[in-house]
């Protein structure tokens, strides 16, 4: 049975995205892993450490209409609407039995086997940000800060082939090609806010509230992690699969991420023997050259986008419009 594993990242998250496929990998030797490159390598960096994968860049994949959406979005915004393009095509050239996306800025810890049995069941597998009431509605994140971008984390999707999973990626990817933007205003926190629709618009989606799966600064309040007998477990009964290091910032290593106020590392002392191990791999992965290479795709957009929206939204009543020059 073939079993692949993808995620998408640009040059300067490649550090990240080798932490990420070498611990994967460790605990699921079994499957493939592919890195798509949002990205053009044109000789400025070396690729020499990532053999043991298949890293491709996007230019390879033949995404319909990719000039238009790479002129119309920033770094991040593009990463993230390439993820169901780049399923699509894996399905229709690899033809796998069980797909995963997960980000580039994840650490695995054990294997995924149970999302595999879900999987015998389940078309799609996807992750709740949390199940239990944040204890406050000051500190962040807030639940509505959830609500605006998004009740499930799409830096993790498992997937299988079937006429429902293509109907989805279908879908989705209609979506990516023009509404995959941040601007809360709007409702639109890029590809993840569309997958609050999945469970409603498909059959046979599971959203899997293992402890376990997708631990993050958003879950905190709900899961402690231990360690014991050298594995690590999420409220001393379930194993750690893996953790989402989202928003951690090396030269701020008592934060736990830049999104969030509600707890330094010393609420969560595992997490800081954990983040300056994680820290030490991504930077020993190439992160000081890899961190500072420009995107050769949208790397110079426009900050002023969304205050031009704000702007354009005061000015409607007045019949005035503000457009690029």
């Amino acid at each position: 049975m073939k079993k692949i594993v993808y995620t998408v990242c640009s040059a300067n998250h490649l550090a990240h995205c080798k932490t990420m496929a070498d611990s994967f990998i460790l605990h699921n030797p079994s499957y493939e892993l592919y890195i798509i490159l949002i990205d053009r390598i044109e000789g400025r960096f070396n690729l020499s450490s990532f053999n043991d994968y298949n890293i491709i860049e996007i230019s390879q994949l033949g995404v319909p209409n990719f000039e238009i959406m790479a002129a119309q979005y920033s770094v991040i915004e593009l990463n993230c609407a390439m993820k169901p393009f780049v399923a699509q095509w894996i399905f229709d050239k690899h033809q796998p039995a069980i797909l995963l996306y997960i980000d580039s800025d994840t650490w695995i810890f054990s294997s995924f086997g149970s999302v595999e049995k879900s999987l015998e069941q389940y078309d799609l597998v996807i992750t709740p940000h949390f199940t239990n009431a944040y204890p406050d509605n000051h500190l962040l994140p807030r639940e509505r800060d959830i609500l605006r971008s998004g009740l499930y984390n799409a830096g993790f999707i498992a997937m299988k082939p079937s006429e429902n999973t293509f109907s989805f990626l279908n879908w989705w990817a209609e979506h990516m090609k023009a509404e995959c933007y941040y601007n809360f205003a709007e409702g639109m926190g890029v590809d993840q806010i569309w997958i609050n629709l999945v469970p409603l618009l498909f059959e046979k989606v599971l959203i899997d509230t293992s402890p376990g799966l997708n631990v993050a600064y958003w879950n905190l309040h709900e899961r402690k992690i231990s360690e014991s007998g050298g594995k690590y477990w999420v409220n001393n009964n379930s194993p750690l699969c893996f953790l989402h290091i989202s928003g951690y910032q090396f030269e701020h290593p008592t934060q736990i991420s830049r999104h969030q106020t509600r707890y330094t590392v010393a609420d969560h002392p595992i997490l800081q023997q954990l983040f300056m191990e994680y820290a030490t791999k991504v930077k020993s992965n190439g992160y000081v050259l890899f961190s500072s290479i420009d995107c050769a795709y949208a790397k110079k957009k426009k900050k002023s986008r969304g205050i031009m929206k704000t702007v354009n939204q005061f000015l409607k009543p007045m019949g005035i419009k503000i457009t690029d020059s």
